[in-house]
């Protein structure tokens, strides 16, 4: 019986490896075709070019550039919520996955909270681009007493990096997370595992946040006298 385990596990592990294997390739595949001019799509680059013209993106300013063609359809949802009497503004941004067969199947890649105390608040200042396609490249702004700035990228792979107000987290150990702001400028946060589930309803995943240990005990912390 022992063996029989040993043997499945190591079967399973080697499938894991092929499996990582095979995107880092595709990965590699795509970045290469990036650099080559003769894939670009000069359709997408001339549509980049005139829609450019009126970004008003931020922090980062967007600047058209070519790439391999791609079809990635990316979406953001908004939305608020109460623990006890305390407010929260959160967005949550990924991939319309059935997109291509003209269905709404929302897979969620990452998603921001902040802790609004008194005041409800959404944070509308938000850019999702697929441009770097397989890559989700994400960010925007939220001005509560101090303006708060966050970028990311979620890569294929459930890798990805989130930088708000120049605090770096690794999505690997947590696709959300929660800021909690101070009077003082400063500011506490947590990361946590918990994400939409694909096709669920949205207010399952909200449920979820508003019972989730790390956050009630963070909130409890940050709110007291």
């Amino acid at each position: 019986m022992k063996k029989i385990i040993l043997i499945i596990a190591l079967l399973l592990i080697i499938k894991h490896e092929n499996f990582c294997q095979t995107i880092i390739d595709s990965l590699r595949i795509k970045a290469e075709n990036n650099q080559n001019h003769e894939k670009w799509n000069q359709g997408l680059f001339l549509k980049d070019l005139e829609r450019l013209k009126y970004d008003n993106a931020k922090p980062l300013k967007s600047i058209a550039f070519p790439v391999e063609k791609y079809d990635t359809y990316v979406f953001t949802q908004f939305f608020n919520f109460k623990v006890d009497n305390f407010n929260f503004s959160g967005v949550s941004i990924g991939e319309n996955i059935g997109a291509k067969e003209d269905k709404m199947k929302f897979r969620h890649d990452f998603c921001l909270v902040f802790f609004t105390k008194d005041t409800i608040k959404t944070i509308d200042n938000v850019d999702v681009n697929s441009r770097n396609s397989p890559y989700l490249t994400f960010q925007g702004t939220f001005k509560l007493k101090q303006q708060f700035d966050f970028v990311g990228v979620k890569s294929p792979d459930e890798k990805g990096f989130a930088m708000i107000s120049m605090k770096a987290f690794d999505l690997q150990f947590g696709q959300t997370i929660i800021i909690f702001p101070n009077d003082n400028g400063s500011f506490y946060y947590v990361q946590v595992k918990e994400k939409p589930i694909l096709n669920e309803d949205f207010s399952n995943f909200v449920e979820r946040l508003k019972t989730n240990d790390k956050i009630n005990t963070m909130l409890v912390y940050a709110t007291k006298k």
